[in-house]
């Protein structure tokens, strides 16, 4: 049994990751920022503690029982009401982080990163060694290449720090854009396919879980590429309504047509203060599309990956099972 602490427990990728480590028989300490939450998962029979990264004071001294770290606190989102959020949670936050964690024992530290901190320009395929070119399309995107600057520093120094940079993740409970996209095209909300030719680097929850806790065995100082396949939103498109025995969706929404609803949800959002309906910085990222190639994962860890087909298979027989799809 192992100390295991995670920071973004709360989140997608976290949620998975906690239920794992629980049944694999290892000790789980949540960082959690509200109350709400703390009582939430105790209840479940995690340990919790109160606390904020960007608050190195309120953090001090709470990881010092910890053999692994997980470290998958950030804010993952095409748009916030403050843009400094972004550098203030993930990168201040990650490098208070690794600035506690210096002085304590830990063995290693697992650091979930994106595809968008090395996303290569449009039609051109990252890897590990790959360094972005710095054409941002996104606070987001800038902030996680700022932050494996900051991480490789600490690598750099000689702590035991794992990289992983999974694609497009999805699964069970997926109601972010590309859940609810696969949800509008099955029930035939959606009648126009967007971006057709842009590329989504995907891949499964299942896929992502498994490696990363491969890694609770392996040594630190490395760093891997977590992508099943490579696949253009057109063929999300034909593949959905394939599998939902559906007419092929053949309308394109133009481009210009994408951007007057952006701007347009973006200054409504100045004054409502809500999240736009379709974020300016979301839609530049989807246009562009991001590639990458997990092939040293595949050949180092011996992963054979879910291919896209599964995933869609996966994902649509659990939104009909949960009511979310009508049959």
């Amino acid at each position: 049994m192992l100390e295991c602490f995670v920071t973004g427990a709360t989140g997608y990728v976290g949620n998975f990751l906690i239920e794992d480590l629980k049944k694999s028989g290892h000790k789980v300490t949540m960082l959690v920022r509200s109350q709400k939450d703390k009582n939430k998962y105790e209840s479940l029979g995690y340990t919790c503690f109160l606390a904020d990264l960007r608050d190195s004071n309120s953090i001090k001294g709470k990881f010092d029982n910890a053999e692994v770290v997980f470290h998958l606190g950030n804010i993952a989102a095409w748009w916030l009401k403050r843009k400094k959020d972004y550098y203030e949670i993930n990168v201040n936050g990650t490098r208070n982080l690794l600035n506690e964690l210096k002085s304590t024992k830990v063995k290693k530290i697992i650091h979930m990163s994106s595809i968008a901190a090395i996303r290569q320009p449009k039609g051109e395929i990252a890897n590990e060694d790959s360094i972005h070119k710095g054409d941002f399309e996104s606070d987001y995107s800038k902030s996680k290449f700022l932050v494996e600057k900051e991480v490789k520093k600490y690598i750099d120094k000689g702590m035991p720090i794992v990289v992983l940079n999974p694609g497009v993740i999805t699964g069970p409970k997926d109601f972010k854009t590309f859940g609810k996209t696969i949800i509008g095209i099955a029930n035939k909300k959606i009648k126009a396919k967007f971006c057709p030719q842009s590329y989504i680097p995907l891949v499964h929850i299942n896929d992502v879980i498994k490696i990363t806790l491969r890694f609770l065995e392996m040594l630190p100082g490395q760093k891997y590429i977590i992508v099943s396949e490579n696949v253009k939103i057109g063929e999300i498109f034909d593949e959905v309504c394939e599998i939902m025995k559906i007419s092929k969706i053949n309308k394109i929404t133009p481009k210009w047509q994408l951007y007057l609803i952006s701007y347009l949800s973006e200054f409504i959002s100045f004054f409502t203060k809500k999240r736009p309906k379709l974020p300016i910085d979301g839609l530049k990222a989807i246009e562009i599309g991001a590639q990458a190639t997990s092939l040293k994962s595949q050949k180092d860890l011996n992963h054979k990956y879910l291919t896209v087909s599964e995933i869609l298979e996966k994902n649509i027989q659990w939104y009909k099972k949960n009511n979310y799809i009508n049959n």
